[in-house]
């Protein structure tokens, strides 16, 4: 027997209380899904590999969810055949971390997963409890998240025109949208400028980010930190933005969502900001 998930250590339980999928349709769909990509993840490119991932990402949120409806935890405390079908797609897909999860709660008759996605160089990734912990190398800074989040960006880059970054990005829990039909992921960015000038980093990738003209809010009720906001009517999206210095280097983080999807996984933002480890 595994052990108990630790029901998102930190996170709020809110954003929990309502899946895109109800129960019946995520495992009819799921199990057709696994079938689909059976036959055809041979043919798609890293372009058209971004709808599957994202639509794999949501019936493993819906599960996430069922499971915690049903047993108060959202890592199975048992091994799960069906969870870890959808998990065996994860890294193929492209996303960091599925792996990890995969392991934990895989039936003994499963095979390892082939490794396709190592973390690069510089960063690390380990499954603690139902979250994921990126760290940078050398623990100047950490960030957990619950498995079911999509890690699907992690490298170091000299930006053109602008500092060296470390980057993760990583896509919510999915919600329904307000004013439109479906559902969609908010996401989330965590940006490090190791030795960089903090005022010159959060300006430039502000501006990059498409932050521009954004307002600043109430204080957030994480320490002492700030957040600027603007929300874009064309694409009916909220952008959200705080940052602030520590002894390696300026840091940055950004959530974006589309309306409804922001507003129901914003506290998730705010336990994202609580569970940054910086020295």
């Amino acid at each position: 027997m595994l052990p108990p998930g630790a029901i998102q250590a930190g996170y709020s339980l809110q954003p929990l209380q309502r899946a895109v999928f109800d129960p019946a349709r995520v495992v009819v769909e799921g199990t057709a899904f696994d079938n689909w990509l059976s036959q055809n993840y041979t043919t798609l490119t890293a372009e058209s590999m971004k709808g599957p991932r994202e639509h794999l990402y949501y019936l493993i949120d819906s599960y996430a969810k069922m499971i915690y409806a049903r047993d108060g935890v959202v890592l199975p405390r048992q091994p799960d055949a069906f969870l870890a079908l959808l998990l065996s797609w994860s890294p193929r897909l492209g996303v960091f971390g599925g792996d990890l999860v995969y392991d934990a709660i895989k039936p003994d008759r499963f095979e390892a997963l082939p490794a396709v996605m190592p973390v690069p160089q510089g960063f690390t990734l380990a499954l603690e409890g139902d979250l994921l912990v990126v760290s940078s190398e050398g623990g100047h800074w950490s960030v957990a998240v619950p498995y079911y989040f999509m890690i699907w960006n992690i490298r170091e880059f000299d930006a053109a025109h602008g500092p060296r970054t470390q980057l993760v990005a990583f896509s919510t829990g999915a919600a329904m949208h307000e004013g439109q039909p479906g559902w969609s992921q908010a996401t989330l960015m965590l940006l490090s400028g190791p030795d960089a000038a903090g005022e010159d980093f959060a300006s430039f990738w502000s501006a990059h980010l498409g932050f521009s003209g954004a307002e600043p809010l109430e204080p957030l009720g994480v320490g002492s930190l700030l957040s600027r906001q603007r929300y874009d009517e064309a694409a009916n999206m909220y952008l959200e933005y705080t940052s602030w210095p520590t002894a390696h280097g300026p840091m940055l983080v950004a959530y974006l969502g589309i309306n409804g999807t922001y507003q129901w996984n914003r506290p998730h933002f705010l336990d994202f900001l609580q569970a940054v480890r910086a020295e």
